[in-house]
């Protein structure tokens, strides 16, 4: 059951980040780099683009950001509501524990939920800036979400736990690991 909440959850990111406009509420920069929770900072991706970067789940230790490549057209979502739909998303969600062995449960039941949500077709073990991740690649599946295929990175680092997808839609022809992987270079993890 626990598997399973983390699915809602990105649900109501993507619907977030669909149904507002392109801000960047909450962002917090320094040289050039986007500050995701207290321990992360992204520096800036070449191909994609800051949509929108929140800490409206902070209570509950929850942060998310969200990066967008190609055009964007009009989608009519399962809620009816019609939002932006890029030809690649990047979602980055991050949770800070109270401890290393929470944040390394957070992650475990994220990725366990991503392989009953996805087909899921290769897993390895990558390391980018030092940090350790468990990469998926997968297909989506269900007529919940309008993309069609992705890669995800799951890493715990310290108290900190971290899911990042990068989702497409079927016209996309670039090969995702390897924008993943310029993305997870450029992240840094500051452990206290």
């Amino acid at each position: 059951m626990k598997k399973k909440k983390f699915f809602p959850i990105l649900c109501i990111m993507i619907l977030l980040c669909g149904c507002t406009s392109s801000t960047t509420k909450n962002l917090s920069q320094h040289d050039g780099q986007v500050q995701i929770g207290r321990n992360i900072h992204v520096d800036p991706p070449e191909q994609l683009t800051l949509f929108e970067n929140s800490d409206v789940l902070a209570a509950d230790g929850l942060y998310y950001a969200t990066w967008t490549d190609g055009n964007s057209v009009p989608y009519k979502n399962s809620d009816g509501d019609t939002v932006d739909l890029y030809d690649v998303q990047l979602y980055f969600l991050a949770s800070e524990s109270s401890n290393a062995k929470k944040a390394e449960e957070k992650c475990n039941s994220w990725l366990l939920a991503a392989k009953e949500n996805y087909h899921v077709s290769s897993e390895k073990t990558i390391t980018c800036s030092d940090q350790s991740y468990t990469l998926i690649s997968y297909t989506c599946t269900g007529d919940t979400t309008p993309y069609d295929h992705g890669v995800s990175a799951f890493a715990t680092c310290g108290e900190t736990a971290v899911c990042i997808e990068l989702t497409c839609i079927e016209s996309y022809t670039e090969d995702l690991e390897p924008i993943l992987t310029d993305f997870l270079n450029g992240c840094h993890f500051e452990t206290h």
